[in-house]
């Protein structure tokens, strides 16, 4: 049947560390997103209720009655959707640990709360599994923290493997080489994505606070040698952020160095906070960035991808956004 919905209503669910969520977007009017859960911190769950309360969600989709978190986000589409009913866009994100400190992080925000403590997401992975809850025809997503500093990670990376899961994601700093991450990019199950946002060391120090330009190249070095027959699984990402990295020569420079580390796929985005600020009045320099942007890497013959902000400018300049998914199928 068709009708308006996506996939994150239809098969999502996202653990932060305070909540539980179906995804990490905000609709354009209003100012959060869908919970499943709020204050969170791994007390046992009534899935049942939960599935219920999900598909209710679904089912008013169907109805035509969109929730009033989703009015206005990009990733709404008219289309056909299926009565499948497991969740199949898992996003982990439910620790706070970082060895950086970029200047747009949410834990810099004043909204930030201190976790009150850091749960375990293995045992609930393990649950939802043996209720046959969790279709591997999917794609898994690490963000939060930093997944170096996941004591968790290589159990639950490796659980999803076995289970052949089709896709996973790892959003990292790339400050420091994760083995599980090296031995994942072999199988061409794996992809990284490493927020560089610059193409120099001070530029890094000034948007990252810390002094690690050249870890970072490094571990990206070997993420791309690591890489099976796929290409296109080390994603360097540039976070566009006005008056700090948003020149042509900015640009260029992390071009160049994603280039002479072997990356063939790149990733635009934009900084949050400032296109909620400015998105009635985007400066003109900064869609002749853009424009810029995508000619410049098809003119070097990469690949570009655009995030959810990236995604969020180019709806509202009017830019088509079909096949800018949520998702990597």
């Amino acid at each position: 049947m068709k009708y308006t919905s996506c996939s994150n209503i239809q098969n999502g669910i996202r653990f932060e560390y305070n909540s539980i969520k179906l995804c990490c977007f905000m609709g354009s009017n209003t100012p959060e997103p869908l919970y499943i859960k709020k204050d969170y911190y791994g007390e046992k769950l009534n899935w049942k209720e939960i599935v219920e309360n999900i598909k209710t969600i679904r089912e008013n989709q169907r109805n035509g009655i969109t929730p009033k978190e989703c009015i206005g986000c990009f990733g709404l589409q008219n289309q056909e959707w299926d009565d499948n009913q497991k969740f199949k866009w898992i996003q982990i994100a439910h620790w706070s640990e970082c060895n950086c400190n970029c200047t747009y992080c949410y834990r810099l925000q004043d909204t930030f709360v201190k976790p009150k403590k850091r749960y375990k997401i293995m045992p609930i992975i393990k649950e939802l599994d043996k209720m046959g809850m969790i279709d591997y025809n999917g794609e898994l997503a690490y963000s939060g923290g930093e997944p170096a500093s996941l004591r968790e990670f290589d159990d639950i990376t490796n659980f999803f493997i076995k289970k052949g899961e089709k896709l996973i994601m790892v959003h990292t700093n790339a400050i420091k080489p994760v083995k599980s991450v090296l031995n994942g990019l072999k199988t061409d199950t794996m992809s990284v994505t490493a927020s560089v946002d610059c193409g120099d060391r001070e530029k890094f120090k000034q948007i990252k606070q810390v002094d690690a330009y050249n870890k970072v190249m490094d571990t990206l070095k070997k993420y791309v040698k690591a890489q099976g027959n796929d290409k296109k699984m080390v994603r360097s990402k540039f976070i566009l952020i006005p008056k700090v990295n948003d020149t042509v020569e900015d640009v260029n420079k992390w071009l160049d160095e994603s280039e002479r580390i072997g990356i063939q796929r790149v990733i635009l985005d934009f900084e949050a906070d400032w296109l909620e600020r400015n998105k009635h009045n985007i400066p003109e320099h900064i869609n002749d960035l853009y424009s810029y942007i995508c000619d410049s890497t098809k003119h070097r013959g990469l690949d570009l991808q655009f995030y959810g902000v990236a995604t969020q400018y180019r709806e509202l300049k009017g830019l088509n956004v079909d096949g800018y998914g949520l998702h990597q199928e």
